[in-house]
């Protein structure tokens, strides 16, 4: 089954179209039927109006604390000194190729309305994710996010997987934050991954507080596509639907040789990565008020907070 082929039940949507890549579709997709329920994995309730008065801060992703049980079905392990390679991108050069990186290519978040209620967990800004394991555009995100929120915190129990072998960009090698988890004195980081890569199995719900974030702010004018992935929340002041940055070169590659590629500097893909992680490190200093200093002092002015509207501007 292609995913123009996926029906009622399936998930939703992989990411919007990246602009700067003439010659590639990048055109997402997202379920034909109008999601109707919460419960199964990549479902949205988009008519009920209990779940928009929600409240949207402090609440904690019980579906999104560490699973019990083996891994699941297109899952393995990585051994540490792979995941240290990625977490060991210098912020300097993350930062240096968020400088380099020309408009269009590389597309940071989105700045929120400055009225956005903050969303937080335990007193720290909260940036929530959504994706699924199928999704090419999640997995090219990923390695962005694992090189920038490790300069935040620390991840365990990281594990690899790839996206869908039937979706566009098959096979693309990437990290998955399912049973994973991430602890930080400066900011709270809540994945929520909806699907396997494989078979449609369900892993994860969002939660009717992050339902209501979806309905709200993964639809135009922050993506063409609503209810797209990945779909990014930072703590209710940037927002990022869809990957940043062209990971297609990646497809069908086996993790080990993903690593040595997409951290080389020496390729577009790898350059693009570590733009994307220099924006959402500029982002996440905003978040926490330049905390750590030995972070956020490498961070110019300009990339601090970084936005599509700033960065036109630059």
């Amino acid at each position: 089954m292609t995913t123009s082929e996926r029906g009622p039940g399936d998930s939703w949507a992989s990411a919007r179209p990246l602009p700067g890549h003439s010659g590639r579709s990048r055109k997402a997709w997202r379920r034909r039927d109008v999601p109707k329920a919460i419960g199964s994995a990549g479902t949205l309730l988009v008519v009920a109006v209990a779940v928009l008065a929600v409240p949207v801060t402090g609440t904690p992703n019980k579906q999104a604390s560490k699973p019990a049980g083996p891994l699941v079905k297109g899952e393995y392990d990585i051994p540490a000194k792979l995941v240290a390679k990625v977490e060991g991108v210098p912020v300097r050069m993350l930062v240096a190729a968020a400088h380099l990186a020309k408009p269009g290519d590389i597309t940071p978040a989105e700045a929120l309305p400055a009225k956005t209620k903050l969303l937080t967990s335990g007193g720290k800004p909260e940036i929530l994710y959504i994706g699924a394991e199928f999704c090419p555009f999640c997995g090219g995100e990923r390695w962005a996010m694992v090189m920038a929120l490790s300069k935040f915190g620390t991840f365990t129990g990281l594990h690899g997987t790839s996206s869908s072998a039937l979706d566009v960009d098959p096979s693309t090698p990437t990290f998955t934050f399912y049973k994973s988890s991430f602890t930080s004195k400066y900011l709270a980081f809540v994945p929520v991954e909806t699907e396997t890569n494989v078979d449609g199995t369900a892993l994860q719900s969002p939660t009717n507080a992050e339902q209501a974030l979806i309905i709200k702010w993964d639809v135009a004018p922050y993506t063409p596509e609503p209810y797209s992935i990945p779909f990014v929340y930072m703590a209710g002041k940037y927002v990022l639907t869809g990957t940043q940055y062209d990971a297609s070169a990646l497809s069908g590659m086996k993790f080990t040789k993903a690593i040595s590629y997409i951290t080389s500097t020496g390729n577009a893909t790898s350059r693009g990565a570590e733009a994307a992680a220099g924006y959402l490190v500029g982002e996440i200093c905003a978040l926490t008020h330049r905390q750590p200093p030995s972070v956020c002092s490498e961070v110019p002015e300009n990339l601090l907070g970084i936005s599509v509207k700033v960065q036109k501007h630059r």
